[in-house]
């Protein structure tokens, strides 16, 4: 693992296993050894554990004696607390952010939105894509609001946002239809029509949030049918 000068080597695994972990590639549930955490990056245990109790902090990771670590679940109800408040204020960030938001934000968009339309369906270059421009969409929105408070507290759920929104993309097939709803919300953003991008953002998070709780509900009774 190459170290940058400003870093230590805690901080770049505290970064590399945070990245993982919010982009779902370790999964919820799964156990993080710090054994093989230490011979996957080739360092001892100590900067390992570091990076992990930073990881504990933050409750991406439970750390249970005489079991391991275990990077942490999405509970359905933290879920749908986190959905509501986004219903609360997404929408109105983007009625006002219709009259505020850049023509250079616009024309980033707008070129990630094209490139889609290039890549073929299913890959995963075209997925990553739509995990970055949604994450892209929504910050410029919460920026153009011009609400501190507003971007404040959205940004301080951005993480778990993202692990809800990987959850039902991939168990309940929303790839497709959520990179429509992103599409909705930018052509409302593009006509500095308000109300279109209102409405759109109301029914992308909506989306999202009967998503979850169904792909939660079919997880659970999978998993009650093996037992």
């Amino acid at each position: 693992m190459l170290l940058k000068p400003t870093e230590t080597i805690g901080e770049q695994i505290y970064k590399a296993l945070r990245r993982e972990i919010i982009e779902m590639r370790i999964k919820p549930g799964e156990k993080l050894s710090e054994a093989q955490m230490a011979e996957r990056f080739k360092v001892s245990r100590a900067p390992v554990r570091d990076a992990i109790r930073r990881l504990e902090q933050e409750k991406l990771v439970l750390v249970k004696p005489q079991i391991g670590t275990i990077v942490s679940e999405i509970f359905p109800d933290q879920a749908a607390e986190i959905c509501e408040v986004r219903l609360l204020l997404e929408p109105h960030a983007a009625f006002v952010a219709t009259s505020r938001i850049s023509e250079d934000d616009l024309a980033l968009l707008k070129t990630a939105f094209d490139r889609l339309l290039t890549l073929p369906e299913g890959s995963e270059e075209r997925r990553a894509l739509v995990f970055q421009t949604d994450t892209d969409l929504h910050g410029m929105i919460w920026r153009a609001c011009n609400n501190r408070e507003i971007d404040n507290i959205l940004e301080r759920y951005r993480d778990r946002m993202r692990r809800i929104q990987l959850t039902t993309m991939e168990l309940a097939n929303r790839l497709a239809p959520s990179e429509q709803e992103m599409r909705k919300i930018f052509e409302g953003l593009v006509a500095r029509d308000a109300e279109c991008a209102r409405g759109a953002m109301y029914c992308h998070i909506s989306n999202i949030k009967k998503a979850f709780e169904s792909a939660m509900k079919n997880r659970i009774s999978a998993e009650g049918a093996e037992k």
